[in-house]
Formats: C-alpha cells, structure tokens, sequence
C-alpha cells in the first residue's frame, strides 16, 4: 500500500540587521522546513514560523516537530485528494495554529496554482530607522511600521520631515501604559494609520480605548475568529493584523478576512520574520488588505534564504513568484 511521506528540515540565516523589539532582541532566525511527498511521489514544502524558544508562542520547533509527527503517525496512509479533505484533517491540530499553518501551507499548494503578482510594500524598522534609508536607495515603502523603543518620537519627526508621503504606524507588541497615551496621541494625523497591539489584554483596551485617539489594530490578541468578535463587538477595535501562522494558517486567514470585510473591520496581514515560502504567502493573503501588510523584498531581513530571488522591489511595488525551495540548504 502506498503511503504518504514527512521529513523535518531545518534552516538558519543571521538578519542583516539586529532585530530590537520590546520583547526580544535576535542576532539570527531558525524556521522548521516541512517536506510533504505525497502516496504518488509528489513533494511540498511548508515553512513553520514558530522560533526555537516559546519567548513569543507556546509553540517551539520542537514542540511543532512532535505534534507533526504525531498527526502524520494517523494519517501516514491517508489518500488526501481534495483540499477540504485536507483541512478538515488538519483541524486536528487546531490547538496548535503553529503546526496547522505549517500544513495549511502545504496542502494549499497542492490543490491551488500559484501565480506571480505584485503588491505594496510595508517595511518594518526596528530601530536605526536612518540607516534603513540609506540601505535602499530610493525604494521607497508605501508604509512604514516603527516598533516602539524611548526614541520612537524621533523617529516619527524624521518621517514627517524627510517621507511625508509614506503611511506610518507603530507596533507596541502590548507594552504601552496609561502615561504612553498623551504621547501617541500627538502622532495622529492622515498618515498615521493605526497603532498596533498597545495593549497586553482586553480589560486594558476597556479601560483606554476612549483615551487613545488613533486607530487601533490588535495583533497578538488576534488569537482565533472567536477573540476578534470580541474586540469588534465591544468596539475596542478598528482593525486586525492577521498573522496566519498564530491563527493557524491560509484557510483560516481567509475566513478571518471574510469575517473583516463583513463587519467593515480594517485588516492587514502580519509577518514573523519569514524565509521566501513563508512570505510568499503573507504577501498572497494580503492581496486583499486594506492597507499595506507585512510585505517586503527577499533581502530585507537576509542576505540568505531558502528561496531565491522571489520578492523583488520594481516601480516602488514587490513582485512575488512562486516560491521553489533551494533543497540544498536544508539541514536534517
């Protein structure tokens, strides 16, 4: 009888530039590579987001390696010929949004062709944001997302000043307190979009919602369709960043993106310092966004990657090809 196979791979590359955030600082990124061959030879390849140490999510490789492998042990011999059949035995892994995405992404590539487009691109700048300037020559973002750090002031003023033209926000990944509100709200203009995640928990966005004058978008509070209704529906929100690795990946992303448009609730899709296959898809999901998502060329984090040339900056926009994995740099 045939049977399916799986094969755990993994890939590391420093960024080019340290990544600072108010909960991490990081010198290089590991991802888990997932190979999929399918009982007629067929391979595809999933890249996992979640990192090696739970300092963001539960969710480790480690841990994403042994609730694979446990789902693949049921399903070894499994004849996976629809993609509603394959997400209805991924729903298996639904307490596990990391080790679903993973095979979300997988299966979608195999019941769906891939095609090239182009998109807007939204830079993410850590910190140093001068030299992020410097380093790309003209290719200008059509938004810019500065994580908040003591000198976020300054870096706001020297958008103003040099880049009026480009969309900013910011992204507090839940650290912000009351004595931060009167500061973020001297930000608020047309171009300011949206401030990301101020808050740690919801009964904080209840006690400040009404303080805080600029839009707000919720990220790692965005843990399932279940919490955004929530947030809407208490009206804390005016938007969601959704991130298909923490919701447990494409096909829950869309039916997010559905809920979204439904409710008049903004949207943009968030990124997880991701190889060439990961962001492929970030910037597929985000197609649909209302404003521009996490979406940026092959060599912005690295000079490395598991994908070759898929996201290249033209006219100011990013093109994106299909994505084919350089098998070679897989380490077992």
């Amino acid at each position: 009888m045939s049977k399916n196979t799986m094969n755990f791979y993994l890939f590391k590359a420093p960024f080019r530039v340290s990544i600072k955030t108010p909960l991490i600082e990081m010198e290089e990124r590991e991802v888990l590579i997932v190979e999929w061959v399918d009982s007629n030879g067929q391979k595809y390849y999933g890249e996992c987001n979640a990192f090696s140490t739970d300092w963001y999510h539960f969710e480790t490789i480690d841990s994403v390696k042994k609730e694979l492998t446990n789902w693949f042990e049921r399903h070894v011999y499994d004849q996976i010929n629809s993609y509603k059949l394959s997400c209805q035995l991924i729903d298996e892994l639904n307490d596990f949004p990391n080790a679903r995405s993973v095979m979300s992404m997988i299966f979608y590539q195999k019941f769906h062709d891939l095609y090239e487009f182009d998109i807007a691109y939204g830079a993410t700048v850590n910190h140093d944001i001068e030299k992020y300037f410097n380093q790309y020559h003209g290719e200008l973002p059509s938004r810019i997302k500065i994580k908040w750090h003591n000198g976020i002031r300054k870096d706001i003023a020297f958008l103003e000043q040099y880049y009026p033209q480009i969309k900013r926000a910011i992204d507090a990944n839940g650290v912000l307190e009351e004595s931060n509100i009167s500061l973020l709200n001297t930000f608020k203009d047309q171009d300011f979009i949206y401030i990301e995640q101020p808050f740690s928990h919801f009964d904080l966005y209840k006690e400040y919602r009404k303080s805080l004058t600029l839009p707000i978008f919720i990220d790692e509070s965005a843990l399932n369709l279940e919490q955004i209704n929530k947030f809407n529906k208490s009206e804390l929100i005016d938007g969601v960043v959704i991130k298909p690795s923490r919701i447990g990946g494409i096909d829950k992303s869309l039916e997010i993106i559905d809920y979204c448009k439904k409710n008049k609730l903004k949207f943009v899709i968030g990124g997880m310092y991701e190889f060439g296959l990961s962001s492929y898809f970030t910037a597929y999901l985000a197609q649909h966004s209302d404003y521009p998502s996490d979406v940026t060329p092959s060599d912005y984090y690295f000079m490395d990657d598991i994908v070759k040339d898929s996201a290249e900056i033209k006219n100011n926009k990013i093109k994106y090809l299909p994505p084919k994995v350089d098998t070679v740099k897989l380490i077992k």
